[in-house]
């Protein structure tokens, strides 16, 4: 029995609301599924019941487990398996109930609502295109980008509009990032892709952007949320002190504040001196606190090791002052002892005053202000184009739920009216990844549902695999909706505990690491999840669970990445020869990370499979084209024409090109070269390439005006060489690049072309051809939701990049949004802005946690840790603090110095001899030429190609069904064929009936025809099996070959053949065709019926001997019919 049996079948009550934590590898999504058929056979309509999930390959995934469940409780007997024995009991009844209620479920399994919450958003707008505000028609954008970065282009514009009353509050922020315009489109852009945190009408719907009054009162209320945030530090400090430890903080505190009060009453200390009593954590105590922190911390946020005079500790000239600095360096003694209390004081340290200045305030007026302009502008762009992003179909589906009234009340419009009659239960998968609009948009379709109305909500997620922030997931959202519910429906929580995935040493390690290293209390506003232990089902595995592979230190970065690389080759190639059948994943934090390993997997031939890793703007020669399409559409593009003359094709010297353009910095480059004496000053090769470069390119450069612009581009690239310049890139992404273009064109764009860098950066390489057993390379992130045998982290080792400024600091916490406005560049920090970058690191690292979570979870057999320490002053070895090793370390480190020992002896590091840098360009020789054309086609006579089906014997008289049958039984018996005999028994041939069924369908074949078909074939295959004739035809031979594809020539024509069965033996060729009709009848009337067949068909026999013959075929021929279904045969001579 499971150790979560019962809860999992506490979770199938149909009448109860839940939200259950499922761990990874508890088999979450098949308790999904038996939920949902629940319900499904106690429904009225199956459209009740509505299951959302957030991407589309879940919702794909989980139709389809659906519908396998249902037609195999329909085709097969109970299984044997407890759990699948279960969900087959499950889908029985729902079969009942639509045979009952006459639902037609197999015949339109569309009426199963399994959706993405995004089409199911949109199909809300389309409902309601009035109410949602979005209108018919618009195209979604999944990654819209390029409308965000004109809309930021827009809203700079408005600093040049004297009479916008934004003008003032654009330059106001322009002043404050140093006049920097990329910079200011960068973090607009920032800001749009995120819109839905900092839309402040979204956390109170009374409120709205463009006529907030944003007065005192709505500074005191931003400043009261900063508060409560404050005094949590506070608490979170003061509970760290026992009243001992207050005690001697207190003697300490008065001592210093005493003498600084008199010496140097500046001293952020000197408040001490008044105090009577340990201080309360009230924001009126926030400078005490702060000097209590800066009593006991210095700059850098160490532990002081000994006061002197400036902490207000005398030289110690007598007794008292001896004893006050040996009680302060005891009192510090103790603190050490709790690790906690030093990030603690390092935070309360740098708390911010609670009130805005008047300067940060007019700042965050001005981008409060601007936000709805911002948001305005892109509605406007959004609609020029018929596009929109998933981002603003969510919230415009939440407005199609609710109307204000005069006073800013909501109540339901019509289409929630109609949502609740129509829907009774919901069912929600991956809820941690839930966003606050997502949130929002359960709370409404909830509003009018109650706890005892019989309807029920059912939530499925695991808040430790949260990993979606930039993505707007809210992890915080999982941990309330436990507590509280959501709306008025009440959720019960649940927890699994069951791990079906890996192997139990794997989960131990798991265990253990992540109950040490997930912070010990939950913590909603900042993401904080605590950890729960998983209990493995299977055993344990001859191999151990984890193993360390530290990577020695050096200064060069480089060396340690190649170092990494080639062990892990190693490795892949070891696992590969023991375990040849074993699935293999390396999975990285970046895919910054997988520079060196992919070059070294190219190298040593390791095939690999790499999907959305590689940009395709990694590429040279994508790089060197789209010099080439700037320096076309954009003649004064300098930067690009440099770039092009420096490409391969044209291949001009450094020292030529500054020969070039050193005179002339703003002298556009098509001009200086065609100025004869200023090509003069180059070397001879570089005037013969500048020579060869404008005789290519000079006819293309004004052809685009009246010609397809991807036609000239193309031109010109092969004109100059580009296909001899690949550079290792593949073909393929060179006709990605050139079809982006012509999409561009198509759709009458071509402002596009100004940002077609930023475009390319959403497109990856194609991958290398892979075979099947392919090591998976892939982000961390991507891994989510998958497993594998044997899962690879490498380059653990290596720092994690920072976050990047905002134009405005928003940070949803609890009921409330924090706001700070943006630091001026080159000045002091806001503490605020700071305060709030310091809560959002303390999200990001929690959220870094589950981020290792999900990358160890994958594994099922072994997981193997990759990484390198760095020299430290305090200790010998320790990891980088930004690294993901660090984030291991409180668990790992004893095993992984030692193992780190073990490695430097036997492995000495080799240091790379320090060889001086010589930069390389490949390029074409001057004398290059194309290639010489292949010859022309030769006219003659036209071809035709043909199918052979379109020339064999018609039997239209047969009809579709015999149509579909006969496709399908002749893969099968070509499976059979090709897997052995032996392999087939009678178990598998009744376990084939789903894939069958679901391969008729496939066909074109209507469920009822399908249900007769289906049973014709298995009559057929059993038959086979019965006939020793069959089995003669089927069993092993030499040279033989099934559904044999062979093309021919013949009267003018190509013509493309399938021999079902072909083979030798006893020194004959045999040609056998499968004719899978049937025969009502017997004697007579069937050797009559078998004749016609064998008239029918000899000339397509004849056909494939001949074709045989031609290919070479010495040995007799007999040519033979064989019917399945008859257990006939009627050989053709």
């Amino acid at each position: 029995m499971l150790a979560d049996e019962k809860t999992r079948n506490q979770a199938l009550e149909p009448d109860q609301s839940f939200i259950v934590e499922a761990p990874a590898g508890s088999g979450k999504t098949e308790l999904l599924i038996q939920r949902y058929l629940k319900l499904l056979g106690l429904a009225k309509l199956p459209e009740e019941i509505l299951a959302m999930t957030f991407t589309r390959k879940a919702a794909a995934e989980m139709k389809e487990r659906v519908f396998s469940a249902l037609t195999e409780a329909q085709t097969q007997d109970r299984p044997k398996k407890a759990h699948a024995s279960f969900t087959w009991e499950l889908a029985q009844k729902v079969l009942e109930q639509d045979k009952s209620l006459e639902w037609g479920l197999m015949n339109n399994p569309a009426r199963l609502r399994i959706v993405t919450i995004d089409s199911f958003c949109s199909s809300l707008t389309r409902r309601m295109p009035l109410l949602s505000r979005m209108g018919i028609g618009l195209n979604i954008q999944e990654n819209a980008k390029i409308i965000y970065r004109e809309t930021a282009r827009i809203i700079l514009s408005l600093a040049e509009n004297k009479t916008n009353p934004y003008a003032v509050m654009v330059q106001n922020i322009l002043q404050h990032i140093d006049n920097s315009k990329e910079d200011f489109i960068k973090r607009i852009v920032q800001l749009l892709e995120k819109r839905d945190q900092w839309m402040i009408s979204f956390f109170d719907h009374r409120e709205n952007l463009e006529i907030h009054p944003l007065n005192e009162n709505t500074r005191k209320k931003l400043s009261f949320a900063l508060e409560g945030l404050i005094q949590a530090r506070l608490d979170e400090l003061n509970n760290l002190f026992s009243l001992k430890i207050q005690k001697r903080i207190l003697k300490i505190a008065l001592y210093s504040g005493n003498n600084l009060v008199t010496n140097n009453s500046s001293h952020p200390c000197s408040c001490l001196a008044y105090l009577k009593f340990f201080p309360d954590t009230t924001i009126k105590s926030l400078e005490i606190w702060k000097g209590l922190a800066h009593l006991f911390l210095t700059k850098n946020n160490t532990y002081r090791k000994k006061p002197d005079v400036r902490l207000g500790f005398p030289a110690g000239k007598n007794l008292f002052e001896k004893e006050m600095k040996d009680e302060f360096e005891k009192l510090v003694g103790s603190l050490q002892t709790n690790p906690a209390i030093l990030s603690t004081l390092t935070k309360v340290k740098k708390l911010p005053r609670r009130e805005f200045t008047n300067e940060e305030w007019n700042l965050l007026k001005s981008t409060i202000r601007l936000l709805a302009e911002i948001n305005k502008i892109l509605k406007q762009v959004f609609s020029s184009h018929q596009i929109t992003d998933f981002t603003e179909v969510s919230l415009a589906a939440i407005k199609a739920l609710v109307n204000k009234n005069e006073n800013g009340e909501e109540y339901p419009t019509d289409l929630l009216f109609y949502l609740d009659c129509k829907i009774h239960h919901i069912l929600v998968d991956e809820y941690q990844d839930t966003s606050f609009k997502q949130e929002e948009l359960l709370h409404k379709l909830t509003s009018e549902w109650s706890n005892q109305d019989g309807k029920t909500l059912f939530i499925v997620g695991d808040p430790k695999q949260s990993i979606y922030r930039f993505r707007d997931a809210e992890v915080g959202l999982f941990i309330k909706t436990q507590y509280h519910g959501i709306g008025n429906i009440s959720l019960k929580p649940l927890s699994l505990k069951s791990n079906f995935r890996s192997q139990k040493y794997l989960v131990d390690w798991i265990n253990n690491c992540f109950q040490r290293i997930f912070p010990q209390h939950e913590d909603a506003n900042l993401g904080a999840i605590s950890y729960n232990p998983s209990t493995a089902v299977l055993e344990k595995s001859i191999n151990p669970g984890v193993i360390y592979h530290p990577i020695p230190y050096n200064e060069d970065s480089n060396i340690i990445s190649q170092d990494e690389a080639n062990k892990i080759s190693a490795l892949i190639k070891t696992l590969q020869l023991r375990y040849p059948k074993k699935s293999l994943a390396v999975l990285v934090r970046g895919r910054t990370h997988l520079t060196s390993i992919i070059r070294l997997f190219n190298e040593s031939n390791i095939a690999f499979k790499a999907d959305s890793i590689d940009s395709i703007t990694d590429r040279p020669a994508i790089l060197d084209l789209l010099s080439l399409l700037r320096a076309l559409r954009f003649s004064g593009d300098r930067i690009a024409w440099l770039s092009i003359l420096r490409a391969p094709w044209c291949g001009l010297s450094l020292r030529d090109i500054h020969s070039l353009v050193e005179l002339n910095a703003s002298t556009p480059i098509w001009l200086l070269l065609n100025n004869t004496s200023q090509i003069t000053l180059l070397s001879k090769d570089g005037q013969k390439r500048i020579q060869n470069f404008l005789q290519n390119i000079r006819p293309f450069l004004n052809r685009f005006v009246d010609q397809n612009f991807r036609d000239v581009l193309e031109a010109c690239w092969i004109k100059l060489g580009g296909p001899a310049c690949l550079q290792g890139t593949n073909p393929d992404d060179i006709e990605v690049f050139f079809n982006k273009v012509e999409e561009i064109i198509f759709s009458g764009q071509e402002d596009k072309f100004e940002n077609f860098d930023q475009i390319l950066m959403d497109l990856y390489a194609s991958p290398l051809a892979i075979t099947e057993n392919a090591v998976q390379v892939m982000t961390m992130h991507k891994a989510k939701g998958l497993e594998f045998d044997f899962v690879i982290l490498p380059g653990l080792g290596k720092r994690i990049k920072g976050e990047e400024k905002r134009l405005i600091y928003w940070m949803p916490h609890g009921d409330d949004l924090l706001l700070a406005p943006i630091e001026e560049k080159g000045g002091e920090a806001s503490p605020i802005y700071e305060f709030l970058s310091d809560l959002n690191k303390e999200k990001e690292d929690y959220e870094t946690l589950r981020l290792l979570y999900v990358a160890a979870t994958r594994a099922k057999s072994q997981l193997h840790l990759f990484g390198h320490l760095e020299p430290s002053k305090e200790t010998k070895w320790k990891p980088h603090s930004k690294s993901l090793l660090n984030k291991l370390w409180p668990h790992i480190k004893d095993d992984w110095l030692k193992k780190l020992t073990e490695t430097m002896v036997s492995e000495p590091i080799q240091h790379k001899k320090e060889t001086s840098a010589v930069h390389s360009t490949q390029r074409l020789p001057i004398n290059f030429s194309l290639p010489t054309p292949a010859q022309s086609i030769i006219e003659g006579p036209l071809v035709d190609i043909e199918i052979e089906r379109y020339l064999e014997p018609e039997y239209y008289w047969a009809g579709n069904k015999a149509r579909c049958l006969g496709n399908v039984l002749h893969r099968c018996l070509h499976d059979i064929a090709v897997e052995g005999l032996e392999k087939w028994t009678k178990e598998k041939i009744e376990n084939l009936k789903p894939r069958f069924k679901s391969a008729l369908q496939g066909e074109g074949l209507p469920f009822d025809q399908a249900e007769e078909a289906l049973e014709s074939g298995i009559i057929a295959i059993s038959k086979v099996f019965e006939d020793d004739r069959g089995l003669w035809i089927l069993s092993l031979h030499e040279d033989a070959h099934s559904e044999y594809p062979l093309t021919f020539f013949e009267n003018n024509h190509y013509i493309r053949s399938v021999i079902d069965r072909t083979f030798i033996d006893g020194g004959i060729r045999w040609i056998i065709d499968y004719k899978t009709g049937t025969h009502k009848g017997g004697g007579k009337s069937l050797d009559i019926f078998l004749d016609n067949e064998e008239k029918r068909y000899r000339p397509q026999l004849d056909r494939y001997e001949s074709v045989l013959r031609k290919y070479g075929e010495k040995l007799p021929i007999k040519k033979a019919l064989y019917f399945p279904l008859l257990k006939a045969w009627r050989e053709i001579n």
